[in-house]
């Protein structure tokens, strides 16, 4: 095969590294609810955080620009609708690889988006870059861009052990007899033979002529170092997102004693944190009134098990850290019980309602009531 396995994103995404590498970041991101803080408190969420999209799902449209954001260096989106006070409404994902960007470089604010040959309106454009091109600096720069002979070198390791598999492979042993005079007929006759004895799942007993020799045979050694070019690989891919080599399953120590809780938290900090961050500046200054801030979610992550999670609460509760409402949803439950929208009134006996007294005291008070009989009786 001649020529570049990889020269694009597109390409890229066959290699089953990279595919899990992007599962997994842009996985993390949408299972991150989108909130909107001012200061330190939390507001209602807007509809624009829940989806940004009304005809598609928010994870989808957080799952998207976070794949662009990595491969291409850039994550695109476009304002489609707006309210009366001018702040969007809804915003459309646009693919990274369908949008031109051309730039003046005496004036920076001299750069124009065009989609599928449309000029977008430039205040419409909501642009996430993954750091800057030196050469560009109005676009950022991607994983495959970056890393584009390394991916191209793991593709053809991929590619040379498809083609040992299936034009290179060897058999599984040699035949060498006494004979000087074999002739090829008898060889094949003898060949057919053998695989009609030893071929299936049967184990027989071979009888050989005297000086017959059985040599198995293998791979080359450069063949059998293919499952370890393999393993190097995953690490490269890991090395290339930003990850801990666990999570693209190449080979380290163990993780017999380690919890889920510290390898989410390393994830979150050290991998997704630095991603995240790029989107709350942006999408904050674009999608919402100055002052208030888009936040994703972190703790939907770093949420421990259900027993360390009670335990933390109760702690947190009882210190008066946090309130009963708020220790509630830190476990995952409503801010209060099923059917109970208040606290019960107390009613005690100091505060239960006297019984009322009929105005006629001769009135009928029922049965065995002890009201005064009119027969005089």
């Amino acid at each position: 095969m001649g020529g570049s396995l990889v020269w694009d994103a597109t390409s890229a995404r066959r290699i089953p590294a990279v595919g899990r590498a992007l599962a997994l970041l842009g996985g993390f991101a949408k299972q991150m609810p989108m909130d909107a803080y001012r200061g330190y408190q939390r507001l209602p969420q807007p509809r624009l955080l829940a989806r940004p999209d009304p005809n598609r799902g928010g994870g989808w449209f957080v799952q998207n620009s976070v794949e662009d954001y990595l491969l291409y260096g850039n994550a695109i989106s476009v304002v489609t609708a707006r309210g009366a006070d001018g702040w969007p409404l809804a915003v459309q994902w646009l693919p990274a690889s369908w949008v031109y960007i051309s730039w003046n470089p005496w004036d920076e604010q001299d750069v124009t988006y065009n989609y599928a040959g449309v000029t977008l309106k430039f205040d419409d454009v909501i642009h996430v870059r993954r750091g800057a091109d030196r050469n560009f600096p109005v676009r950022g720069v991607g994983v495959v861009e970056e890393y584009l002979s390394s991916l191209d070198r793991i593709a053809a390791e991929e590619a040379y052990e498809a083609s040992a598999l299936v034009g290179g492979a060897v058999p599984s042993v040699a035949i060498i007899t006494p004979s000087l005079t074999l002739t090829q007929e008898v060889a094949d006759e003898a060949k057919a033979n053998w695989l009609a004895k030893f071929g299936g799942p049967i184990r027989e007993p071979a009888i050989l002529p005297n000086g017959t020799q059985v040599i198995p045979l293998a791979w080359s050694p450069t063949d059998a170092q293919l499952e370890q070019a393999r393993q190097m690989s995953l690490i490269d891919v890991a090395n290339m997102f930003n990850l801990n080599s666990y999570w693209t399953n190449a080979p380290g120590a163990s993780m017999t004693y380690r919890t889920a809780a510290p390898l989410y938290q390393e994830m979150v900090r050290t991998s997704v944190e630095p991603l995240i961050v790029d989107f709350e500046d942006v999408w904050s200054d674009a999608w919402l009134p100055r002052g208030t801030n888009v936040r994703f979610r972190r703790d939907q992550l770093l949420r421990e098990d259900l027993a360390t999670s009670t335990t933390a609460s109760v702690a947190s509760y009882g210190a008066g850290i946090t309130t009963l409402a708020e220790a509630r949803v830190t476990i995952g439950l409503p801010p209060t019980p099923a059917g109970e929208l208040a606290p019960a009134p107390d009613m005690n006996a100091s505060q239960a309602p006297e019984p009322s007294q009929p105005d006629d005291p001769n009135a009928d008070l029922g049965p065995g009531g002890g009201g005064v009989s009119d027969t005089g009786t």
